[in-house]
């Protein structure tokens, strides 16, 4: 027992040069020879730089100790990494909007001013869907304080397109509607469910903003899908989540098609002239949120979705109006949803370009 307790403190030493021996051996990644900066930055901290980044990038433990770090931090303090702002009841919410207010409010309104005349002059008609941001509508989940900055620049945003006369669907409120039983946005993830989704679209059909269709379409309900929460890496990883209260997402999608008689959809098919077109970002991009399907039922319209997911709501618009498709077949309708927390983005409208009729 003497012996045991004797040696027992070279355990650890032992241990962790044991691993550290297989580790460079076994796992270790450096850098190749066309990684390696060969200028003078190379001289001034740029090689020592890229070998650290490597090396810890390619440590076997890396990602479950940064899970486990991460879990520990929410479990103890409440908080998560840059990005996400945590609320209450395991309630995500992120970053992006208590991003600060900027003074270019006007100057996007401005150039959605321009982007609507230059529909207007091709005979389209733009219709903007802000999306509020999820502080704005789960604030019970969160600070108000701490909501304050998203829900005024809804505000602004809103009364900004209403003195251009820009057509706006006031979405907020309809998704407000079940607050209550917190269905519009997803608890871990940045999205609107479903369920947001049809309350959406509803509310512009009722609005009077889009002329209903004569379009009579079934419902085909897929199987329920089950997704960890895009705002989850920001705190833990996939596989801790469940154990700091974070349970996968469930949504159940669904897809909608013209019943007997009516027009077939082609949806392989460009855009025609006179089309109702969905422009935006990965609220309709994405097909776990229905939103396309849900503005379907409730205009009674074919709608042509264009919307694209990690662009942010200004680039599809802006290669639309490049496109030969615009200058082609120029549409009847267009829907632009547009998450009001890219108004606060510096790089928005960044790289895009002047927009130029027929371009």
């Amino acid at each position: 027992m003497q012996f045991i307790l004797r040696h027992a403190r070279y355990a650890l030493p032992v241990a962790f040069f044991t691993y550290a021996a297989i580790f460079n051996l076994g796992y270790a990644r450096f850098p190749g020879a066309d990684e390696v900066p060969t200028d003078r930055t190379a001289l001034t901290g740029a090689l020592t730089a890229k070998l650290d980044e490597t090396y810890r990038k390619s440590l076997p433990h890396r990602d479950g100790a940064i899970g486990m770090m991460g879990a520990l931090r929410y479990l103890a303090v409440g908080e998560g990494r840059k990005g996400v702002v945590t609320g209450t009841d395991g309630w995500l919410f992120t970053a992006e909007e208590v991003r600060p207010l900027t003074d270019d409010l006007d100057s996007s309104l401005a150039r959605i001013a321009r982007i609507s005349g230059q529909l207007e002059a091709a005979g389209a008609r733009l219709v903007i869907v802000p999306v509020p941001g999820k502080l704005d509508v789960h604030v019970a989940h969160a600070d108000a304080e701490t909501a304050k900055g998203i829900a005024t620049l809804y505000d602004a945003f809103l009364s900004g397109l209403q003195d251009r006369d820009i057509p706006v669907l006031d979405s907020r409120d309809a998704l407000r509607v079940d607050a209550a039983r917190d269905v519009a946005f997803f608890r871990t993830d940045t999205h609107w469910t479903p369920v947001g989704a049809e309350h959406v679209a509803r509310a512009l059909a009722a609005s009077g903003l889009v002329e209903q269709g004569e379009t009579e379409f079934g419902i085909f309900t897929s199987a329920p899908v089950e997704f960890t929460g895009d705002l989850v890496s920001f705190v833990t990883s996939d596989r801790l989540a469940p154990l700091v209260g974070f349970q996968p997402e469930t949504a159940t999608p669904y897809t909608v098609s013209p019943k007997a008689g009516g027009d077939a959809l082609d949806i392989f098919a460009g855009t025609e002239a006179g089309a109702t077109l969905l422009i935006g970002t990965s609220y309709s991009a994405n097909p776990t949120f229905s939103f396309a399907e849900a503005l379907k039922l409730a205009l009674r319209r074919d709608v042509l979705n264009l919307a694209v997911e990690g662009r942010g709501p200004a680039q599809p618009m802006l290669d639309y109006l490049r496109s030969a498709d615009f200058r082609d077949a120029p549409p009847e309708l267009v829907i632009w949803e547009f998450p009001v927390r890219y108004l606060t983005d510096p790089a928005l409208w960044d790289a895009q370009g002047p927009v130029k009729s027929g371009a």
